[in-house]
C-alpha cells in the first residue's frame, strides 16, 4: 500500500485557517483507515464537527446510527474550549443552537480480507480505480448527483433521523472486493473536485482519474485546482483530494 497524494486547497488563498474540509488517515492491526468530511459553510463551527467525524472514524473504525451520540458527545466536549460563551453574538448564539452538519466519507481497508468497507453520508466521495480505469464509486455515481441537496450529518441528533431509518439506512454503507483487481488505486475528494471530475469523464475524458491520480504534491494539486477555477469549470469551494495504491 502507498499514499500517493492528500492534500486541501482552501476556497480563500487570504484565509486557509477557514477551510472547512477535513481529513485523516490512519492505521489499526490489519486495518487502514481513510476519512474525508466536508462542513457545510451554511452551519456554524462546522470545521471542528468535521474534524471530529473523520477523527473519530479512523480511531474508531465505524459510524453508524448506534455510535452517534457517542460521537456527538465527543464534539461537545470541547465547545468550552472554544468558545467564550459570555460574549458569543446573537448571530453565534443562533448558530450554536441550530447545529453544526458536515459529510463523511470513511474508508477502512482491511489487508487480511483485501476488503474496503466504506460509509458515505454527502457528497463526498470515493472513487475504486483499477490501474486508472474506473471501476465503481460510491456515494455518487454521476455529475448529477452533485445538483441535489446531500445528506448531511449533524451535531443535533434529531436533524439525523434519515440515518436511523430502516429503509435508507443501507445505502449508507458499500462494500469492495479488490482481490478481482490487478492495480487497485483509490481516489477521495470533497464534491468540488468530485463533480468536475464525474463532468470530465462522462464528457469523454477517461484519463482524468489518471490525471487525479498522478498529482505529486501540494503545489501541483493547488495549481492544477487554481486552474479549473480560473476556467470556470470547478466551482470555488474548498478542495480535497487523497490518493492512494493498494
Amino acid at each position: 500500500m502507498e499514499l500517493l497524494f492528500c492534500g486541501s486547497i482552501p476556497k480563500n488563498d487570504c484565509k486557509p485557517c477557514e477551510n472547512e474540509d477535513y481529513y485523516n488517515i490512519g492505521a489499526s492491526g490489519q486495518n487502514v483507515r481513510i476519512a474525508v468530511s466536508d462542513g457545510a459553510t451554511i452551519s456554524y463551527d462546522s470545521k471542528n464537527w468535521a474534524k471530529s467525524l473523520a477523527d473519530y472514524f479512523v480511531q474508531k473504525g465505524a459510524i453508524s446510527n448506534k455510535n452517534m451520540n457517542r460521537l456527538i458527545k465527543s464534539y461537545y466536549s470541547g465547545y468550552s474550549n472554544r468558545f467564550d460563551f459570555k460574549n458569543l453574538t446573537l448571530f453565534q448564539r443562533r448558530g450554536l443552537r441550530f447545529g453544526s452538519y458536515a459529510t463523511i466519507l470513511g474508508v477502512e481497508y482491511n489487508f487480511n480480507s483485501n476488503l474496503m468497507q466504506l460509509v458515505g453520508v454527502g457528497d463526498s466521495v470515493a472513487i475504486l480505480l483499477d490501474n486508472y480505469t474506473f471501476v465503481d464509486s460510491f456515494p455518487y455515481s454521476f455529475a448529477k448527483d452533485f445538483r441535489k441537496n446531500p445528506k448531511l450529518l449533524s451535531a443535533k441528533k434529531k436533524h439525523n433521523y434519515f440515518f436511523s431509518h430502516s429503509k435508507e439506512y443501507g445505502k449508507f454503507y458499500k462494500l469492495w472486493e479488490l482481490s478481482s483487481i490487478c492495480q487497485p488505486v483509490l481516489l477521495c475528494m470533497t464534491d468540488a473536485l468530485g463533480e468536475w471530475a464525474f463532468k470530465s469523464y462522462e464528457s469523454g475524458n477517461a484519463n482524468v482519474w489518471k490525471e487525479l491520480a498522478g498529482i505529486a504534491g501540494v503545489r501541483d494539486f493547488k495549481r492544477f485546482v487554481d486552474k479549473k477555477r480560473a476556467d470556470g469549470i470547478m466551482k470555488i469551494d474548498d478542495t480535497t483530494l487523497i490518493c492512494m495504491k493498494f
